[in-house]
């Protein structure tokens, strides 16, 4: 009886200490701050109701934001600062810098709003919103509308809009579905009394309500045209009253980049009924399953919720171009199959190949391969590559262009500057979906566009040192390719053009130095601080000091060993001259690693992704007063001032160091190892590439103070390297670090 009792007691413990612990357990979607890096130019991210690499981006366009913002405010078409909106949008795209003042709402908008409103209210609809009210989470967005009293909620599936609008009672509900961005076109017609098809710009939109359309009057060069049948109508937009007896009136709105009957079978596929919660909470499940498969530990949750947003970031571009059907636009304005994957569009590869993809070769690489096989579509469609701009050699890149074949329009272009190092690095972590040797010529083709055989008699781009330096890593992985290909001609040449970062090197002063087509030195700042951007792109010479990603130990030799190197290395970490806004010097922090220091890596990393560090530069100049502050924040102004996302590179490069991990050159397939700021991160590695695998990384007494790795264990065996192979990773396994509050300078030099 006894015994009895203690053990319905012992089992009441443990059912009690079960409960407790599942109660504390929090999904990894739930740690997410859609507002990071929203506000002003701090990131340029949006606050969108959508789901993982989702085609449609359901957010508010603000206002002035979006409407009046010069090149460095609003890039996506909303910021957290504004307290109006426009209307309700499908299609952004945000992360992105750079431009002159002009219209960034999104394509596809609905404003929705009661009783009379005057002519000014359509050439301009601006609403104002609670923002005590404004709410998001993953593939949900909400918001009240104060003068009309309206409640907006928003969700989302890959292909499809949802809306859910909650009018006040005994209010007449209507709304005015316009192009959103006002510098395009709308084509539109009524099909029935719930359905509305049309086209923006080779946008096509299904739009159906759960309610009937009672009347509707076109909005045509700015003036109201009063109709019900609405036959292929040219205007900027459609109004729609309900005459309702409801308070909610719910949309739902198809996207095809195809054509009409894709955009009704994408909604079918994706969003065949109208219960506005299901599709809100299977959104969430769906960012749930995508974050989930890094898991991480630790004490400090900012930290977490900092990490699952970065993670989140770094999946909304690129998006899911083709339908459900596998149909997709092609660069050659034709509409083109995908048999067996997803196809993807919208890439700016300068600069997220340095770090998204090879979070993606862990993290998604089953997208991944998709996107290689989309990249591959690129190649063989864009016969038609054209330097960007059309100068003598390209100012930084060159991108694929449409056609522009009669009634073409495809969505985006691409900047495919590094694209095949992209392409180079799948193939050497075996997520290469295609024959190599039929994506071989593209790729040959591509490295000798971006630095022509022209240059091949001095071996440099005149007045372009940092050109020449970045299409060195190029030249590098063709070399690779290759080999791989048994092609020891084109090996030997690329490899060869791989070096001429070398011919730009003055040796004399020890910087990279621009020079003209005779070889002669041109002129170098007195202070090589100044970001003068002569010579240089975004950055001053002491920023493009260490751009030779491919061959790091020849650069070390450059300085004269790796002492000399440590020394300049260390300079430019204690004087502040590292800019953590801009890409060109993302890797220094861990070079320390080749150079035979790794506990350096370990400090700076760990200061650059937890501590307030000072910072000097703009994207291209000083900051007119030096910026104290972390980098990485869990608020809206997420970023520092004019640190861009660039499509999610900023947020993989925290994603990576958060963990421990980085990837300095694509193609080779050597990660540098650091201290994660978790106690244990584990990456469960994709079922459908890595079946039943998991690599953890635990970080055993670290704290605030405990910031060194004194010893590390791979799978129960001494691990004395600071690098690790993508092979040893994506077997699987453990690695323990044994953390403690001062370098052990023997660790990770081997």
């Amino acid at each position: 009886m006894k015994f009895n009792t203690i053990f319905k007691w012992d089992l009441f413990l443990l059912c009690s200490l079960l409960i407790i612990s599942c109660s504390k357990y929090k999904q990894p979607a739930a740690y997410l701050n859609p507002f990071i890096c929203t506000q002003g130019d701090h990131g340029h991210w949006l606050p969108a109701a959508l789901t993982p690499f989702g085609k449609v981006e359901l957010c508010p366009d603000t206002y002035p934001g979006s409407l009046t913002a010069h090149g460095n405010l609003a890039h996506s078409g909303y910021d957290y600062s504004d307290r109006h909106v426009r209307g309700f949008s499908h299609l952004h795209r945000g992360s992105s810098g750079g431009g002159s003042i002009h219209d960034r709402a999104g394509v596809i908008s609905i404003v929705p709003f009661t009783g009379e409103k005057t002519d000014t209210f359509f050439i301009n609809p601006v609403l104002e919103i609670d923002k005590t009210s404004e709410f998001a989470k993953a593939g949900y967005y909400a918001v009240t509308l104060t003068e009309d009293h309206i409640k907006a909620e928003l969700t989302a599936t890959q292909n499809v809009g949802m809306h859910r609008y909650t009018f006040p009672e005994g209010s007449d509900g209507k709304i005015f579905l316009n192009t959103g961005n006002r510098s395009l076109g709308m084509i539109s017609s009524l099909k029935d009394e719930h359905t509305i098809e049309g086209s923006v710009d080779g946008f096509y939109f299904v739009l159906k309500s759960n309610t009937p359309i009672t009347t509707t009057t076109v909005w045509e060069n700015d003036t109201l045209i009063a109709g019900d049948a609405l036959n292929g109508i040219v205007g900027n937009g459609i109004v729609c009253d309900f005459n309702q007896t409801s308070e909610e009136i719910r949309f739902k709105v198809g996207i095809s980049f195809t054509g009409l009957e894709a955009a009704y079978e994408n909604m079918e596929h994706d969003c065949p009924g109208w219960d506005f919660d299901q599709v809100k909470e299977d959104a969430f499940a769906e960012w749930n399953e995508v974050l989930g498969s890094i898991e991480v530990e630790g004490k400090n949750e900012e930290d977490k919720t900092i990490f699952y947003t970065a993670l989140y970031h770094s999946c909304f571009l690129p998006v899911v171009y083709s339908d459900v059907s596998g149909t997709y636009p092609g660069l050659d304005c034709n509409t083109h199959q995908a048999e067996g994957y997803k196809h993807y569009g919208g890439y700016a590869f300068w600069d997220s190949f340095r770090t998204k993809y090879p979070l993606y070769s862990l993290f998604q690489p089953s997208v991944y391969k998709d996107i290689v096989a989309s990249l591959r579509d690129l190649y063989m469609q864009a016969d038609n590559w054209a330097p960007f701009p059309e100068t003598d050699h390209p100012a930084h890149g060159v991108m694929f262009v449409a056609k522009g074949k009669d009634g073409c329009s495809v969505p985006f272009t691409c900047r495919h500057e590094h694209m095949l190092m992209v392409m180079a690095d799948a193939y050497m972590k075996n997520l290469f979906p295609t024959d190599l040797k039929e994506v071989y010529p593209y790729m040959r083709k591509e490295a000798l566009l971006q630095m022509p055989e022209r240059y091949d008699t001095i071996g440099f781009i005149p007045a372009r040192p940092d050109q020449t330096g970045e299409y060195c890593w190029d030249n590098w992985c063709m070399a690779q390719l290759a080999r791989e290909l048994e092609n020891q001609s084109d090996h030997d040449y690329f490899m060869k053009r791989s070096h001429y970062w070398k011919n730009t090197w003055d040796q004399d002063i020890r910087f990279f130095r621009a020079r003209k087509a005779d070889g002669t030195w041109l002129d170098f700042p007195d202070d090589p601080r100044e970001n003068r951007e002569k010579y240089t792109y975004e950055g001053s010479k002491w920023h493009w000091r260490w751009n030779v990603l491919h061959d790091v130990p020849g650069l070390i030799g450059a300085f004269g060993g790796k002492e000399a190197f440590i020394k300049e290395l260390e300079y430019f970490f204690d004087h502040d001259l590292y800019t953590a806004g801009n890409q060109i010097d993302l890797q220094t922090p861990f070079l320390f690693n080749d150079a035979g220091a790794p506990w350096l890596t370990q400090k700076w990393v760990r200061k650059l992704l937890t501590e307030p560090v000072v910072q000097y530069y703009g994207t291209h100049d000083f900051f007119p007063e030096p910026i104290f502050r972390k980098i990485y924040k869990n608020s809206p102004d997420g970023y520092l001032l004019e640190m861009d996302d660039d499509y999610g590179c900023m947020a993989a490069w925290y994603a990576l160091s958060a963990m421990g991990l980085y990837q300095v050159c694509p193609g080779n397939t050597r990660y540098n190892l650091t201290a994660p700021i978790f106690d244990v991160v584990t990456i469960k590695l994709d079922p459908k590439v890595y079946p039943g695998r998991k690599f953890m990384i635990k970080a055993r007494n670290l704290n605030e103070k405990n910031i060194y790795i004194q010893s590390a264990k791979l799978n129960g065996k001494s691990y004395h390297h600071a690098f690790i192979t993508h092979e040893l990773l994506i077997a699987g396994g453990e690695l323990i670090f044994e953390m403690g509050s001062t370098p052990n300078k023997k660790w990770g030099t081997e």
